[in-house]
């Protein structure tokens, strides 16, 4: 019997509630961030791909860029037309591909995002000095294969007909 506490019950549920309530508060929080700087929630994922991408060393294209997101590839044209428009992307020729171009993240995407992320790094620091490192390891490991876990789950959702609202 639960006394209103999240802690009773098994703790895997306590875990999965706990996800959800932080991937809700993050959904929250980028929405404001993104009203705050005129960016739509789209254009903050997109940012954040090519973004991720990069720091890698893949380069992005539009093409991949829409598979990624999901979105239709007028829809990502006008994301980006949106994005470098504000100055947070270009793009550029593709090295190897003459037919096709690559998106890239500008020095003034990263001096928003590390404003927009900042305050929220300032939130955590706290949270995240409360645990030593192979705590956090422990835990970087258990996001990073929740993350796979629920791409996979998403993956085997049907896709969306593009002709219902």
């Amino acid at each position: 019997m639960s006394d209103g506490n999240p802690r009773v019950g098994p703790v895997r549920s306590w875990v999965v509630r706990s996800m959800r309530t932080f991937g809700n508060e993050l959904e929250l929080y980028i929405a404001a961030a993104g009203r705050e700087n005129e960016m739509h929630r789209t254009d903050l994922a997109g940012l954040s791909m090519v973004m991720d991408e990069e720091s890698q060393g893949h380069p992005v294209t539009p093409g991949r860029l829409s598979s990624s997101l999901q979105l239709s590839a007028p829809a990502t044209s006008a994301m980006l037309d949106r994005l470098e428009r504000l100055g947070h992307v270009r793009r550029t020729p593709h090295a190897t591909d003459r037919r096709s171009v690559v998106v890239e993240i500008t020095d003034h995407a990263r001096e928003v995002g590390g404003a927009m992320f900042g305050r929220m790094a300032q939130h955590l620091g706290p949270v995240l000095a409360a645990y030593d490192d192979d705590q956090l390891a422990l835990i970087a490991e258990f996001l990073d294969r929740a993350s796979e876990a629920t791409r996979a789950a998403r993956e085997e959702t049907p896709p969306a007909d593009p002709l219902t609202p």
